[in-house]
């Protein structure tokens, strides 16, 4: 099941530590949560830090046609490399806290 979007638009998908190497995060998104006119930003909490907070239209900008998985529904896997602010290599719009 999806996470929710809150009511200021905000998603957040947290990042176990077995996700995580060499401070790259690997991670996914719902394409039902992506396409949600509410989102307006998707903050990835990566265990032990940092948070990494993408505006909806910038995340949409890089992974939508894309690889995809789980029958079709779920948008990656990407990588997210908070220090690089870079989205699979790709530079993207972040703010890292």
């Amino acid at each position: 099941m999806p996470a929710k979007i809150d009511s200021q638009g905000v998603w957040v998908r947290k990042i176990p530590k077995r996700w995580i190497r060499n401070g790259e995060g690997r991670t996914d998104i719902f394409k039902s949560v992506l396409s949600d006119i509410r989102l307006h930003q998707c903050r990835f909490v990566f265990e032990n830090g940092p948070t990494v907070t993408i505006p909806a239209e910038e995340l949409r900008r890089i992974v939508e046609g894309r690889r995809e998985h789980y029958s079709g529904k779920i948008w990656g896997p990407f990588t997210i490399d908070p220090r690089g602010q870079t989205l699979d290599g790709l530079k993207i719009k972040m703010q890292v806290t």
